[in-house]
């Protein structure tokens, strides 16, 4: 819980940074980090906080889900020195995601193109 609420601060700051200074949503999963009455007092400070199932529309399925692809179809696959390696190759990702990569749940088209 403590580093959910670290975690949490820190994001807040480079929000800040960049001038961003809305208040947010959070949305996480039930796990006891983020039900927790640190985070969940952070959450107010910041906003307000919202639990979402993995299954539910607008829920955390298609983060996880596009996580899990750039862990294994991307970052895995590299050799990074630093996080500026990182930032470089991001586009070409989400080009790949977006225009090349078929997905199954739109009948094996791409996310941007024509629909099969």
């Amino acid at each position: 819980m403590h580093l959910a609420k670290w975690t949490l601060d820190e994001a807040m700051t480079v929000l800040s940074a960049l001038g961003i200074a809305e208040r947010i949503l959070v949305q996480s999963d039930g796990g006891s980090d983020f039900t927790s009455d640190l985070f969940q007092q952070a959450c107010l400070t910041y906003g307000r906080w919202v639990r979402c199932k993995v299954s539910q529309p607008g829920g955390t399925g298609i983060l996880e889900r596009l996580n899990r692809t750039y862990t294994y179809q991307f970052a895995f696959r590299q050799d990074w020195h630093s996080m500026a390696d990182v930032r470089a190759v991001m586009p070409d990702f989400h080009r790949w995601y977006n225009h090349e990569r078929r997905h199954s749940a739109l009948g094996y088209a791409t996310l941007i193109g024509e629909r099969s």
